[in-house]
């Protein structure tokens, strides 16, 4: 009997430690993703407090595509994505590819003033945008490639956005 009782507190300790343990091990909430969300937020602050950054990007972009017959290049840089309409995201972006600890993550702040983070797998240096065509709009942009907004600051933007699950009651989120 008295082995039975440590064999069940044994059991009983795995299983608070299994669950101690495996949220941690979740890829959406790792200390390196967290680590580069909040580094990532901080970046898309500098650049929009500098007035010139945003007008300077625009004309760079524009210029390149002014002289250039690829007309990807005039819409994406590394930190801005012009629509058709004139909307635009400031954005940071990684791919597990780039860095295998942290699970694909954009978040980016838009002409309209919000924040938004996705989970879309954009590729090493963003190339799926890249092979894309340019948007029309900030909001077709969201739908598209499955942004979610968030307040700026918290950790809500670590939830999955992509790929889209059916709910149970066969909606797509």
């Amino acid at each position: 009997m008295k082995r039975r009782k440590v064999i069940l507190l044994g059991f009983l300790l795995l299983i608070i430690f299994c669950f101690a343990v495996f949220p941690r091990l979740d890829p959406l909430t790792s200390k390196h993703r967290i680590a580069w969300k909040n580094e990532a937020i901080i970046s898309l602050i500098k650049r929009m407090d500098d007035p010139a950054w945003l007008n300077n990007e625009r004309n760079r972009l524009q210029s390149i595509a002014s002289k250039d017959t690829d007309e990807s290049s005039g819409w994406l840089s590394s930190h801005l994505i012009l629509m058709k309409n004139g909307d635009w995201l400031n954005f940071e972006s990684i791919s597990h590819k780039e860095n295998p600890r942290i699970y694909d993550f954009f978040i980016a702040k838009g002409s309209d003033g919000h924040w938004y983070y996705s989970t879309y797998h954009f590729c090493k240096d963003n190339v799926a945008l890249k092979m894309d065509d340019q948007s029309g709009s900030l909001p077709e942009f969201v739908k598209n490639y499955s942004l979610q907004s968030f307040d700026g600051k918290s950790d809500d933007c670590l939830k999955k956005t992509w790929p889209r699950s059916s709910s149970p009651n066969g909606t797509t989120n």
